[in-house]
């Protein structure tokens, strides 16, 4: 995939992120759920050459299920321990907004990549 192309997918992406922020977060939980986001964003501009979206022409909707389990599986790989300065609130609202980062890749690989017969 050119540089181009993987730019603006990244770019895509960071705006379907920012879109689901909680700009008026005003608990531990919802800065959480933030910051959970920030991480989905992050790891997937990180690994975006290993997520492989060039190979879409092969079977589409099985390689847009391969993504999404490829991007849960990054996100579920990430373990974060509990620090002194960290709330128990603000530790679940990251592991919550890792779901929803989740759901918002699922929806921007389709509204990327749609299928034709669907």
């Amino acid at each position: 995939m050119d540089t181009q192309k993987m730019k603006d997918l990244i770019r895509k992406f960071n705006v379907c992120i920012e879109r689901n922020k909680d700009y008026q977060a005003y608990s531990d939980f919802k800065e959480g759920v933030n910051k959970g986001l920030d991480i989905a964003k992050y790891t997937f501009e990180d690994n975006l050459e290993k997520l492989s979206l060039s190979d879409l022409d092969d079977n589409p909707a099985e390689k847009i299920r391969g993504l999404e389990n490829n991007f849960n599986q990054l996100l579920d790989g990430i373990t974060l321990s509990k620090k002194p300065n960290i709330s128990e609130q603000r530790l679940d609202g990251v592991y919550t907004g890792f779901e929803k980062s989740k759901k918002i890749f699922k929806e921007f690989i389709t509204e990327s990549f749609p299928l034709e017969n669907t």
